[in-house]
Order: C-alpha cells, then structure tokens, then sequence
C-alpha cells in the first residue's frame, strides 16, 4: 500500500470487509467502523458475528475505503486461539482498539460499554505492495 492508500484507509469514516462465507464459499460484505495503525486495520466483532467467524475459518480477506480495495489476513491477537472456535475476550486488545477509535472517531461517539463481554478485537494484516 502506498502513502495515499494509507492515508484514505486511516480516514475512511466505514471500511468494507470482504470475507469468504465459510458455509457458502461466497462473498460476504459488511460495513465496519474500523482504525489504521502500523499495517494493521483494527475492528471489533459481537460475539458470533457471521464475518468474524468467516475470518476464523479463512483468514484472508479483502479490504474496499474510498473507492480502493487491497488484500488483507486476520491475525489472531489472543494466544493459542484455536481455529475452529471463537476467541476469549482480550480486554488488552479491546483497550487498544477503544484507544484507536476515539482518536479517530471521537469520545462522544466511543463508549467504555464496547469493552463488555462478547466483544472482541480483531486484526487485519493489510498486504503491502
């Protein structure tokens, strides 16, 4: 990713994330709030939520922000997360990804209830090229 890329993508108010449905083998597309730090995009899933469940069964995805789309892979955030299950809460991982949004987005927009059970942090790796 270039400069420009960087720039659009750390400033995109919504990303979508393209994941493969791990039923379907189709393309899946949901609208996220996400953040932008050192080649990774932040995001934040709801328990089992089908796009982050789609990540754990196929970890690579693409991302599309202003009118761009580049290539991404989930990493995991916990240790020994187990493929085939959803991961514990990492409140760490929360608290970083809080931190990222209301930098970006605004403290009035970013309340502490995101940190609740159920939620939880999830990183792509942005491809660079």
């Amino acid at each position: 990713m270039n400069a420009d890329d960087e720039a659009a993508l750390r400033s995109a108010e919504e990303i979508e994330l393209v994941t493969t449905g791990r039923r379907s083998g189709r393309p899946h597309v949901v609208t996220l709030w996400s953040a932008y730090e050192d080649g990774a995009l932040w995001l934040r899933a709801d328990g089992a939520a089908d796009w982050y469940r789609n990540l754990l069964a196929d970890p690579h995805c693409r991302v599309r922000f202003a009118s761009r789309e580049v290539e991404g892979t989930y990493e995991p955030i916990a240790d020994g997360v187990a493929k085939d299950r959803l991961i514990a809460d990492d409140v760490e991982g929360l608290r970083k990804l809080i931190g990222l949004w209301r930098k970006k987005y605004g403290n009035e927009w970013v309340g502490d209830w995101y940190v609740e059970r159920g939620r939880n942090p999830v990183r792509v790796r942005i491809a660079s090229t």
